[in-house]
């Protein structure tokens, strides 16, 4: 069986200009989430992190609908690959749903040492990185920044939840432009 992090490398550009840094991979294959962003097997229902940044970042894709973007995932996967794109997350397990902030953000914080040996591995001195969500943001902004790297986003880029699809393309877009090569 595949893993997760075999389909993500999968992906990994040559040269990384912008590393996204969302929480925490996806459950199992199996399950439904809006967290599937690597998975391009089969269309997924309210795979709004993908969808989202999908949106975002390419301008003809604004106006698509998420089924639409979904039919061709694998294009915007390698389009976003070519571009040098890449995202991870600062955990390596899947969070469940029921686990609060505060246990997310310990984890977060415990696992910083091996987020930032991981940032290391991927980054070029040109790469940018964006935080998604707060869990991210308020923890491993500094440390990242302290490290040396270029963490673009100074204010919490929005988990493209139920409610928040919009405000993360926006705040993705802003914090984009200009930064593609």
């Amino acid at each position: 069986m595949t893993t997760y992090e075999t389909i993500r490398q999968s992906y990994k550009p040559d040269h990384i200009h912008v590393l996204l840094i969302a929480e925490s991979p996806p459950p199992a294959a199996n399950i439904q989430s809006s967290r599937q962003f690597y998975y391009a097997d089969r269309i997924r229902k309210a795979d709004r992190l993908f969808v989202s940044t999908i949106k975002a970042l390419y301008e003809d894709a604004d106006t698509l609908t998420e089924a639409q973007i979904e039919a061709n995932k694998e294009v915007w996967l390698r389009r976003f690959q070519a571009d040098g794109f890449y995202m991870i997350e600062a955990l390596d397990e899947s969070q469940p749903h029921e686990a609060t902030k505060r246990e997310r953000q310990e984890k977060i914080r415990a696992h910083l040492p091996a987020l930032i040996t991981k940032v290391r591995s991927l980054c070029a001195p040109d790469t940018r990185i964006i935080l998604i969500k707060s869990n991210v943001f308020d923890v491993a902004a500094q440390p990242l920044r302290d490290a040396g790297f270029q963490v673009l986003n100074t204010e919490l880029v929005d988990y493209p939840g139920q409610f928040n699809q919009r405000a993360y393309r926006e705040k993705l877009r802003r914090l984009v432009h200009g930064t593609v090569r």
